[in-house]
């Protein structure tokens, strides 16, 4: 291959990635060539092999860049929350979920190609130790919250909040992804805030059940 530059060459794998990922997303990643590939993206087979050796090396590429977009976004959405715990945290947390699902829909549709045809190997470092990183993220202000009696005797602050993310992050995936159409039968922001509700305050009426 003729020496490029290496603006040429990220401009090349731009354009085939995008091709890529729109064949991987609409018929799923085995059922994709590398012959595919090259056809959408306009480059000749062998021009293909050699930016890429295989499609894998393609896909992991894709997840790769998406996966900095992603962690750069989640560094935000935590940098705005000053207080994780408190209504009006959970809150704040619930309308930025909403906006990193509504926005980034394709990464999220490539992690459950990665669930269905890799047994999650790319995305499964997102979901490791979350609660771990939480704590560490939000340390000072789950101590705070603990120290002024905000937290339940015996409950985990960085377990409760991994919780409630994982919880508010699948409302968004389920309505984005897999056409929920308000499958709480509330509108998003309803939801946000019903989801706050009874993570802070509960569900069962604690005199109506005895000790």
């Amino acid at each position: 291959m003729p020496k490029l530059s290496q603006e040429v060459i990220a401009e090349k794998k731009s354009v085939i990635e995008s091709a890529a990922k729109e064949l991987f997303i609409k018929q799923g990643f085995h059922a994709t060539s590398m012959r595919d590939i090259a056809k959408t993206a306009d480059v000749s087979i062998g021009n293909l092999y050699n930016y890429y050796e295989t499609k894998e090396q393609i896909f992991e590429s894709i997840i790769g860049n998406y996966l900095q977009v992603i962690n750069s976004r989640l560094k935000h959405v935590y940098g705005e929350i000053e207080k994780p715990l408190a209504p009006e945290g959970l809150l704040k947390l619930g309308r930025l979920l909403k906006d990193m699902v509504d926005q980034h829909q394709d990464f999220w549709l490539l992690m459950y190609i990665d669930v269905l045809e890799f047994d999650n190997r790319h995305f499964r470092l997102m979901f490791d130790g979350l609660s771990a990183k939480l704590r560490v993220r939000f340390a000072n202000e789950f101590n705070t919250a603990k120290a002024g009696g905000l937290i339940r005797d015996g409950i985990d602050p960085a377990v409760a909040y991994t919780a409630v993310y994982m919880q508010l992050f699948n409302y968004f995936l389920v309505e984005k992804l897999f056409g929920g159409n308000s499958h709480f039968g509330l509108s998003d922001e309803q939801a946000i805030v019903a989801l706050t509700d009874i993570f802070c305050f509960g569900v069962l009426n604690k005199s109506a059940i005895g000790d």
